[in-house]
């Protein structure tokens, strides 16, 4: 696709700049004419001597070098005197027109002292080298129409009035044929000088458009990164009363009456959760914050960790969800990757209403092919591209929350492009859907091979938890969910409170927010706890900061981003637990 470079409007300084270069381009056509112009006065001093005698010859031929070696000082002098942009391109282009008249009225000499019918044939050489030297001036000289037209005139007005009497059946012919070829010539210069200017200052606006770009391209990055740092900063305010919420809303009996009401409220909070997480997920992804870590990953604990989350949301819907898959490993980020898997899964639960949906890993020549089938009411074919934009929702223009919010399915091409994954999708309107994601292989690791192990989110819990969160909602919220789950739990707002706890107990999980009163973190606080409980192997840092504020997290840790659902948190501690 062309720039339009039709609406680019120069300034002073720009097209001060393209007379500079035209004038630069005009000057490198120096050398090439100076070496010229002598050895051609020296063949006509080779030629012509015998005709005319040596001293009108190099007479000549000396004035003529005298203008050549003036031309080449010229040079010397420019080149000097434009090593900066500090020169005026009008004075030089006058100097150079000079220069290059006075060496087309030596030239046009030779055609008044050389073309004599008394030479007989050797008058034809020096009118084809006369000529040949007008032709060669165009492309040489077309910058400047001027220097050209003067140059042309002075070559070529002597010719053509010695070529009048020559013609024995016509007089006027000869010199007529010549002065329409220099016509010609001037003709095609004035075209050629149109397209080198023209390319000159075409150049000049492509670089403007090419500033006007870079400038425009700094300007989103720093829109960019002021977004994401506008979203890092709301987003830890934005998530600890939604993640008190959900808890609280989880802690709910209701009865018969008000259980639609809390139904809603936990849609609700659903709903906020969504949006919030996958404008965040967006913005880090487009901002570039996102560094995949790629290692080993089990497809097997990644399916049949989905199916264990989603199977409770399925059953209540009437769904069935299958899982087929066997002991693959593939190279990815195993949260990204399962941040991928989610999205595609939640997105068939919410679109199926009837049958259910399967999850499936194929061997697809050297790799893998992770498949998503829904039998929802599928995508027509002029929209599988659509969907995959941002708030994008077929057949919710109601914009209904329990459709979500048009985020997860552009999450998820970011990220498989991120991570190098290829996604496609097939679908047949009214049968259903299929989202194929495409894995590399990779060899089941020895150290990994005998800790695949799945559990249920639904397993009995024994064992006591340290929670360090300063907001006093989230605390009592979770702590009061974490005691429903048959865990003992203490719960203290400073890191330094936990470190006293920590002296104290023993405990099987520490839970910490990243963000705390004090001179400790979260991540500090946790490894400062390991240190005091060696063998401490579940340690979950509790954060809606995105990743650049919080740095890289040690291995030993796990991340969970607020705000938490409690069937995360739960499946977690019960694997962690059971385990144990």
């Amino acid at each position: 696709m062309r720039a339009n470079t039709d609406s680019v409007t120069l300034d002073e300084p720009a097209l001060a700049a393209i007379a500079r270069d035209e004038v630069r381009a005009m000057h490198e056509q120096s050398p090439q004419g100076i070496v010229i112009g002598l050895v051609l006065g020296g063949m006509f001093v080779f030629v012509f001597t015998r005709y005319v005698g040596p001293l009108v010859t190099w007479s000549w031929y000396g004035l003529l070098t005298l203008a050549q070696l003036g031309g080449w000082h010229h040079l010397v002098q420019f080149r000097r005197a434009t090593a900066d942009d500090n020169w005026s391109p009008v004075t030089w282009q006058r100097r150079y027109a000079l220069r290059v008249w006075i060496a087309g009225l030596l030239l046009g000499l030779a055609g008044g002292l050389f073309v004599d019918p008394d030479f007989g044939d050797a008058r034809w050489l020096a009118i084809l080298t006369l000529s040949g030297i007008s032709a060669g001036s165009v492309t040489s000289y077309a910058y400047h129409l001027p220097t050209l037209y003067g140059f042309l005139l002075l070559l070529n007005l002597p010719l053509a009035i010695q070529l009048w009497p020559v013609s024995a059946s016509g007089t006027w012919v000869p010199s007529a044929v010549h002065l329409f070829y220099i016509g010609m010539l001037a003709w095609f210069g004035h075209t050629q000088s149109g397209i080198l200017t023209g390319s000159i200052r075409m150049r000049h606006k492509n670089a403007v458009l090419v500033e006007r770009l870079r400038e425009q391209t700094i300007a989103l990055a720093q829109a960019n990164v002021a977004k994401s740092q506008f979203f890092a900063a709301a987003s830890h305010d934005l998530r600890q009363p939604l993640h008190a919420l959900g808890y609280y809303s989880s802690l709910l009996d209701p009865t018969q009456q008000d259980a639609l009401f809390v139904t809603r409220i936990g849609q609700c909070v659903d709903a906020l959760d969504d949006l919030i997480e996958g404008v965040l997920d967006i913005s880090r992804l487009d901002a570039g914050r996102i560094n995949p870590q790629i290692a080993p990953v089990s497809l097997q604990n990644l399916l049949v960790e989905q199916q264990s989350l989603n199977e409770a949301a399925a059953a209540v819907k009437g769904l069935q969800l299958r899982v087929h898959v066997g002991s693959q490993w593939t190279l990815s980020d195993a949260g990204l990757l399962r941040r991928v898997v989610s999205n595609l899964v939640s997105n068939a639960l919410r679109y199926t209403e009837h049958v259910g949906w399967l999850l499936a890993v194929r061997n697809r020549g050297a790799g893998y092919c992770l498949q998503v089938f829904d039998t929802g009411r599928g995508i027509p074919e002029d929209q599988l591209d659509a969907i995959f934009e941002e708030f994008v929702q077929l057949d919710n223009a109601e914009r209904i929350a329990a459709h979500g919010v048009g985020l997860g399915l552009a999450t998820v091409r970011r990220l498989c492009v991120l991570l190098g994954h290829p996604l496609h999708v097939r679908s047949r309107v009214g049968r259903g859907s299929c989202f194929e994601v495409h894995l590399p292989h990779c060899t089941t690791p020895p150290a990994l091979a005998d800790s695949i192990s799945v559990v249920s989110g639904r397993t009995a819990m024994h064992g006591r938890i340290l929670l360090v969160e300063d907001h006093e909602l989230v605390r009592e919220s979770l702590q009061t969910r974490l005691h429903n789950w048959g865990l003992v739990c203490d719960a203290v707002s400073e890191g330094s409170e936990a470190l006293q706890m920590a002296q104290k107990n023993r405990y099987d999980v520490i839970l910490c927010d990243w963000r705390l009163p004090g001179v400790l973190n979260g991540i500090q606080v946790l490894c400062a706890i390991q240190d005091l409980q060696p063998g401490q192997t579940l340690m979950v840092l509790l954060t809606g900061e995105t990743e650049e504020h919080i740095g890289r997290l040690p291995e030993n840790m796990t991340m969970l981003r607020k705000p938490i659902r409690p069937i995360r948190l739960r499946a977690l501690i019960t694997a962690h637990l059971q385990s144990r």
